[in-house]
């Protein structure tokens, strides 16, 4: 299984990343367990999630040490309560429905099957 880019854990390990450490760590791994062939790369404020050549099927944003931002290249039709549309800033082409953890809250437990479906739909 691919891993989460050493400078991506580097990023989120100082001391003020404390309390969101786990939830990225657990969103990068949902994310990359979608299919052992995905890739992921550190830029300066977020991760992407890309296919096999390329094609990006999510983003994970760690602008800010007490919340992280995950956009899913989902059907544009896909609902749950925890998805919403793109905060202001935080639009990538091809993602379309996104969801926000802030410090305290729960990964959401279906990321792992709508990490499969973006995959798919990347």
């Amino acid at each position: 299984m691919p891993e989460l880019d050493p400078r991506a854990i580097e990023r989120v390990s100082g001391p003020s990343w404390q309390a969101l450490k786990p939830a990225v760590l657990a969103i990068g791994e949902a994310l990359l367990r979608a299919d052992a062939r995905a890739k992921n790369e550190l830029t300066t404020i977020y991760v992407k999630f890309e296919r096999p050549g390329g094609a990006v099927y999510a983003v994970m944003w760690v602008k800010k040490s007490t919340q992280a931002v995950v956009g899913l290249a989902l059907p544009k039709d896909f609902a749950h309560e925890r998805l919403h549309d793109a905060p202001k800033g935080m639009t990538y082409p091809g993602l379309t429905r996104y969801f926000t953890v802030n410090e305290g809250d729960e990964v959401p437990a279906d990321l792992p099957a709508w990490a499969r479906v973006a995959f798919a739909n990347g």
